[in-house]
């Protein structure tokens, strides 16, 4: 593809990913003059705290007698 091509797709995606937008918004805003009046709809949750994974080697213990995904177990002889 020449670079004229990769740049009118790029234009021809971001108006479909424009298009599904503004289509979920109208569905929201339907649905949220379809709610009985008083009703409040549920505000976005705070986000939950960060669990920071380490960047250390884990211990190999921890992977003994475990199953490999997809393959079955090892055979230890």
């Amino acid at each position: 593809m020449s670079l004229q091509d990769d740049v009118y797709a790029a234009r021809r995606d971001l108006e479909h990913v424009e298009r599904a937008v503004a289509r979920l918004r109208a569905e929201l805003d339907a649905l949220t003059r379809r709610l009985p009046p008083g009703v409040v709809p549920s505000q976005a949750r705070p986000p939950e705290d960060v669990i920071h994974v380490p960047d250390a080697p884990y211990d190999p213990a921890l992977w003994r007698d475990v199953d490999d995904e997809g393959i079955g177990r090892r055979e230890v002889t």
